[in-house]
């Protein structure tokens, strides 16, 4: 009981973000906010050198897959696959493990984690398909770094209502 109130208590002071009109998170500290090719990224990298990131992609306008295709592929294997591949093409220096889909309030979900080679981090991910919309959230955890906080993260995403 008195771990569970530790990690409450840690967590309290983290700051909630919307990525939008659907889905939160919280962070350690303000993250930064950044659009890539479009996308609203929010950052924040912590004294100890651990980032926390999360962005919203709307795979409609992205990859023209709205959420009745999405619904058809988004638990097939294959697509999860292909999806994260696209990923690591992007980041030829990270590794990842094998994908494990599952479910969050319902929506499909993967989970991934892996190695960044370059500046030797632990990289967790997780997507979360609510509609057309893909949500990623990204821990990096410097490998010689124990630490659970990329748990409070991904715990931490809430529904909008």
């Amino acid at each position: 009981m008195l771990l569970f109130s530790i990690a409450a208590n840690a967590q309290e002071k983290w700051i909630t973000k919307a990525l939008d009109g659907r889905l939160s998170v919280k962070f350690p500290s303000e993250p930064q906010k950044v659009t890539r090719t479009g996308i609203e990224v929010f950052t924040s990298k912590e004294k100890d050198s651990v980032v926390y990131s999360a962005g919203a992609m709307d795979m409609n306008v992205v990859a023209k897959m709205d959420s009745a295709a999405l619904a058809s592929v988004k638990d097939d294997p294959t697509f999860a696959e292909q999806l994260v591949s696209g990923i690591a093409l992007q980041r030829p220096n990270y590794k990842f493990e094998a994908i494990k889909i599952g479910k969050w309030n319902t929506f499909t979900t993967y989970n991934v984690s892996g190695l960044e080679n370059t500046n030797k981090y632990t990289v967790y991910l997780q997507m979360i398909f609510i509609g057309s919309k893909l949500y990623t959230l990204i821990c990096r955890v410097p490998t010689e770094l124990t630490s659970k906080k990329n748990e409070l993260f991904f715990n931490s995403a809430t529904l909008i209502k």
